[in-house]
């Protein structure tokens, strides 16, 4: 059998359970259920032959090679062949798994689920930076939403641990951190577990790559900082100057240039199929990110008002979104003969989305013919800006997306529609001159054409703000 696309891949709740895999329909490649990231336990259900187990495994060329682990206990031995259970199953993967012709040719295995403690112990009698990153994310745990924690752990064990860990805190000079800045400016980003490229010079750099090492840098600045002033606040430490001193840098925030017209959501509903239709109806309907779609349910839809209650997610507080009459319609169908504690939005097979909406969401947008980099949060972007240009309120469009204040919905969304910015001056000018008012009127057709003209065929390029960071900032 030839090991399945990761395109294919899904993770069943519980495979040990026999009415389960009755209830799986038959196919050519099997039903995996993940042990680690790069091991994989197989059932493989077909009409041609008996059930089998599989083993699967992630090498380190990137392909995946996968083996028969043995019968499943489905079926009635035949001529005394063993069949096994699933945790003897499971039992046998693990061995092949820690044979030494695999381990040589098996990537290494990573647990399920993010890391939320630090990467290093620090121990003994001098409080170092690991002491104090220690106090901080116990402290962020506390307060912080579990994503925006997720984040900070991961930036915190990648960026910072193998640096200023093991330094003790009355240890550390400003020009220590500018040396590390810079480091992390030159450095390319990290994808996924893909070998990081080569440190380059400065001047080297796009505007737009640099912008976002920048951005990077102020999410390090930022923890730093923070960590540095708990340390001084629970007296660890006598020194305020260097959390004082340390400082983001300016002009990162880049407004988000990517989002659809009216016309371009039409076109890209027609190309979803249905359950990822609905999916993508809900986020233009309500602005809200994926996790709360997929964490929404029945009951949520009309509690306490016209629209939908919704749990928090990046934030700790929860939301209400109203909706508009169309939204309230289309929610109202997909509630109707559900029970109340029922996800909202399920996969046409009944199975819960998890993140398996991406790809189908960039075939979709591929297949529409839409900008490459745009993403499913992208019609959160989309719902913003359309209000936006609307003339809705900043603090109504900040309270319908969770945001604490007008500022993040000013910065982000201000630019849109230079259309809308450019038809407001034209109208709203008080003459200045009289006889350069007069011309205009007489060259009002002249000028429309002109206008026209410059509007162009891609409405996202007219007016756009090219750079906004320096390379001397």
């Amino acid at each position: 059998m030839a090991p399945t696309s990761t395109a294919r891949l899904e993770r069943l709740p519980d495979l040990s359970t026999a009415e389960v895999r009755r209830q799986l329909k038959p196919r050519p490649h099997p039903y995996w259920h993940r042990l680690w990231y790069g091991r994989f336990l197989g059932y493989a259900k077909n009409s041609v032959i008996p059930t089998r187990w599989f083993a699967r495994y992630h090498r380190k060329d990137g392909r995946y090679r996968q083996m028969t682990v043995g019968s499943t206990d489905d079926q009635q031995p035949a001529n005394g062949t063993s069949v096994l259970t699933f945790h003897q199953a499971l039992e046998a993967a693990q061995q092949r798994f820690r044979t030494t012709e695999i381990s040589a040719d098996a990537s290494d295995p990573n647990p399920i689920g993010r890391k939320t403690s630090l990467l290093y112990c620090p121990v003994g009698q001098t409080y170092t930076f690991g002491h104090a990153l220690q106090d901080y994310l116990e402290w962020k745990r506390l307060r912080s939403a579990a994503t925006h924690f997720n984040v900070i752990v991961a930036l915190i064990n990648y960026h910072i641990l193998f640096r200023f860990g093991p330094v003790a805190i009355d240890e550390l000079r400003g020009e220590l951190f500018r040396e590390y800045f810079q480091e992390v400016l030159e450095t390319p980003p990290k994808h996924g577990k893909r070998p990081v490229g080569e440190r380059r010079p400065l001047f080297t750099w796009d505007n737009e790559a640099l912008r976002k090492r920048k951005k990077t840098v102020n999410a390090l600045i930022t923890i730093l900082r923070d960590t540095l002033q708990l340390a001084w606040q629970n007296s660890k430490t006598d020194n305020d100057r260097l959390w004082r001193s340390l400082r983001t840098f300016p002009n990162v925030d880049r407004p988000r240039m990517v989002h659809l017209s009216r016309p371009e959501c039409r076109v890209l509903l027609k190309t979803c199929r249905p359950d990822l239709r609905r999916l993508v109806l809900g986020a233009l309907y309500t602005g809200c990110r994926s996790l709360e779609l997929l964490r929404m349910r029945v009951c949520d839809v009309g509690r306490d008002g016209y629209g939908g209650y919704v749990l928090p997610s990046k934030t700790c507080r929860p939301r209400f979104v109203f909706l508009p009459d169309e939204g309230m319609a289309f929610f109202l169908s997909l509630i109707r003969n559900k029970p109340a504690q029922s996800l909202l939005f399920l996969r046409d097979n009944g199975h819960p989305w998890s993140e398996y909406h991406r790809h189908l969401f960039r075939a979709a947008i591929r297949k529409a013919g839409l900008p490459e980099d745009f993403s499913f949060h992208g019609l959160r972007h989309t719902y913003a800006s359309q209000l936006v240009q609307a003339g809705a309120p900043l603090t109504v469009i900040s309270e319908q997306l969770g945001h604490v204040n007008t500022v993040t919905v000013s910065r982000t969304y201000g630019h849109v529609s230079p259309q809308i910015r450019e038809s407001d001056v034209r109208q709203r000018f008080t003459v200045l001159e009289a006889k350069n008012a007069r011309a205009a009127d007489e060259q009002k057709r002249m000028l429309a054409r002109w206008r026209s003209s410059l509007h162009g065929s891609d409405w996202r390029t007219y007016a756009r703000i090219g750079d906004l960071s320096s390379v001397r900032n």
